[in-house]
């Protein structure tokens, strides 16, 4: 290997590990976030509903009845942060 050709092998690498350590890894960029049902409940022994709600993408969630601090919660889909609103 000539010496040029070390040299640019040298800065590539150089370069590129540069680039990788302020970027950081791509799975530590979350894009996304999940939304739930919660239902609410008149005591901790969740017989009787009280209220309910339903998150959305990209709008406040819809609320319905009482809500009170005894709840269960389901995830229902997921909402990205490109403003596509797409859920599923």
């Amino acid at each position: 290997m000539t010496r040029f050709k070390k040299m640019m092998v040298g800065i590539t690498v150089a370069a590129t590990a540069a680039v990788g350590l302020s970027a950081g890894p791509l799975s530590a960029q979350q894009n996304y976030y999940y939304i739930y049902e919660i239902t609410y409940y008149s005591s901790a022994g969740t017989s009787e509903e009280v209220g309910f709600e339903i998150q959305h993408c990209n709008r406040p969630a819809d609320q319905f009845g009482q809500q009170t601090s005894y709840y269960t919660r389901t995830r229902s889909g997921i909402c990205y942060y490109d403003g596509s609103g797409y859920e599923y």
